[in-house]
């Protein structure tokens, strides 16, 4: 095994607090730790919160030998109380995320911090990033291909390497509507003092992070840049191994919103976005033959006040996924 990465010499350290969450991820977070050792900009803190594991995480962290490095060890209760467990312990102006298996670039502090740095009304900051199968290391594509939305014109604001810098009263109504939600936490940086009293909703078992950057885009402007700063790996123990169930993950945590989103301005994108979660999550149940779960997900959508358009749309996507004789799902029943 190869001897754990030294921070970069001479680099300038910012104040930073990473969070890494883990999870029986022994085999990986040598990697994800090395990678923010290697940052050409240093954090002034790392916590990295064991969540429970079983193999040898303690050992690996261990042998990393930087007192910057705060081990937290908890019993295991899932990947969101570990994030606030980090964010209760975190002491620095701005905060990031880095799941123990992936990496970042060797530019990522640095970069998301100019951007913070530079618009004291931003709350956040994301880049880009590449997935790569493990182990080949084949890469699976840039992930603002998901969004496309993103480089609309109207959104462009010349920020340096940036595509664009959106204002407080338009970035959440912005971000939802997007076609895959911008809400990856191991590209991101956080303005402290904007969401310190935000935290990760525990019931959620996935969609965690959903709902936790949403809040956050609630909270103030948000930067982002196409740059690709990090590297997502894909494994056999991935938590999103079946990408296709994200849709009922992601209708919870946004479910779960409810109670945060409060302007005017943005409740019209939510409940739209809401109604889409809702269909998109009925049409997956009733192809995967579970068709009574579908048909009820597909009921609460017209509890959501909303584009009867939208509404209407779905209505005809799901008639085609039921089987003969439920074609014309009937939504007072």
């Amino acid at each position: 095994m190869p001897a754990p990465a030294k921070s970069v010499p001479h680099a300038p350290r910012a104040s930073i607090s990473v969070i890494v969450p883990s999870y029986n991820a022994a085999r990986f977070i040598g990697e994800a730790l090395d990678s923010i050792l290697a940052q050409t900009l240093q954090p002034e803190q790392i916590i990295v919160v064991d969540d429970g594991s079983s193999d040898g995480t303690a050992e690996v962290v261990l042998r990393h030998n930087d007192r910057r490095i705060q081990y937290i060890r908890t019993e295991h209760a899932g990947v969101a109380s570990a994030r606030n467990v980090g964010l209760d312990a975190a002491r620095c102006e701005y905060i990031s995320f880095l799941d123990a298996d992936d990496r970042w670039r060797p530019i990522f502090l640095e970069m998301m911090h100019a951007f913070l740095s530079d618009d004291p009304t931003a709350a956040s900051v994301f880049g880009n990033f590449v997935r790569f199968q493990h182990p080949s290391g084949e890469l699976l594509g840039d992930q603002f291909r998901s969004y496309p939305e993103i480089k609309r014109p109207k959104l462009l604001e010349g920020a340096p390497y940036a595509h664009g810098r959106i204002p407080r009263e338009k970035a959440f109504s912005a971000l939802v509507a997007c076609s895959d939600i911008p809400a990856y936490t191991q590209v991101m940086m956080f303005r402290r003092s904007m969401i310190e009293h935000l935290r990760f909703e525990p019931t959620l078992s996935l969609g965690e992070d959903t709902n936790f950057v949403l809040k956050a885009y609630l909270a103030g402007g948000v930067i982002f840049t196409d740059v690709v700063l990090a590297d997502v790996r894909r494994h056999d123990a991935n938590a999103t191994r079946h990408p296709d169930e994200m849709v009922i993950h992601d209708l919870n945590g946004l479910k779960a919103l409810a109670p945060h989103v409060t302007r005017e301005s943005d409740l019209r994108a939510y409940r739209d976005r809401l109604i889409r979660a809702h269909i998109d999550a009925a049409v997956y149940q009733a192809r995967h033959g579970r068709v009574r779960a579908g048909l009820r997900t597909y009921r609460e959508t017209f509890s959501v006040p909303g584009s009867r358009w939208r509404k209407l749309k779905g209505s005809m996507r799901m008639a085609l996924c039921l089987p003969r004789g439920l074609a014309s799902p009937n939504p007072t029943n």
